[in-house]
């Protein structure tokens, strides 16, 4: 299991904008588990964009974020002719890829931090070579909701994660500090990323005053319930996601 926190209100205010018409996917697994995802995380979430003056203008659970398929049958139910302008993911890094992944036609803005050592991809989805090179590192402070689903961290030599080096190649492709490989900034640049919106994300996560809003409190249930969702786990090993979904 993947664990997750929520990022700063700053930060998630900033990344969605105002007066928008939101879309909200979130993750009934990990996430769901971690008391970030799940019906309760999409209600917590939709409350505060609202409040934030913002329309929900449609909101649902996915039995899991990272598998492409699922991702891509979330979004058409929650996209479809909502007219939504924004969609936001609660899940891990994972998920986020697999919504960038299906190309939804607007941003998509990564609700959660991935904490702890993680590795994980979207599952069973297209190809895209730079998405895949860049394997979340849990950071704390992920971007790639502005860098096209694309890890700086782990694509760029130098660990940038705000934008490219000062050496970077004004023409051309190939990276300043490695010659062999070639520049993702440029890549991500190509991709439509907005550089200036990453300086003002910096700004943000280096401010000792913003905190992340706090995780749900954790749910409680009865030993009885806890019994059988392990008993129904055990039995049905494939099942186990469902089970999760809608357990909690």
């Amino acid at each position: 299991m993947l664990e997750t926190k929520y990022k700063s209100p700053e930060e998630l205010r900033f990344s969605i904008g105002e007066g928008k018409k939101v879309a909200v996917i979130s993750c009934g697994a990990c996430a769901n588990l971690c008391d970030t995802g799940g019906v309760r995380g999409m209600n917590f979430i939709k409350g505060l964009v609202e409040d934030w003056g913002n329309h929900v203008v449609a909101a649902r659970t996915a039995i899991a974020c990272c598998p492409v398929p699922i991702m891509k049958e979330a979004q058409g139910k929650v996209l479809g002719s909502s007219g939504a302008e924004v969609l936001v993911v609660i899940s891990c890094s994972a998920g986020v890829k697999a919504a960038v992944l299906c190309n939804p036609g607007i941003p998509v803005v990564a609700d959660c931090d991935t904490l702890g050592p993680s590795s994980l991809m979207p599952q069973d989805g297209p190809v895209d070579e730079w998405v895949a090179n860049s394997l979340c590192q849990s950071c704390g402070h992920c971007v790639i909701s502005h860098t096209a689903g694309i890890c700086p961290v782990v694509a760029c030599p130098l660990k940038n994660k705000y934008g490219p080096c000062k050496k970077a190649p004004q023409d051309g492709t190939q990276c300043a500090v490695d010659p062999s490989r070639s520049c993702v900034w440029r890549e991500i640049e190509r991709r439509g990323a907005d550089l200036q919106a990453l300086q003002e994300l910096k700004c943000i996560h280096e401010d000792p005053e913003v905190k992340r809003i706090p995780s749900l409190k954790e749910k409680s249930s009865n030993s009885f319930a806890r019994w059988w969702v392990r008993l129904f786990a055990r039995l049905t090993p494939g099942r186990f996601l469902e089970i999760v979904h809608w357990a909690r």
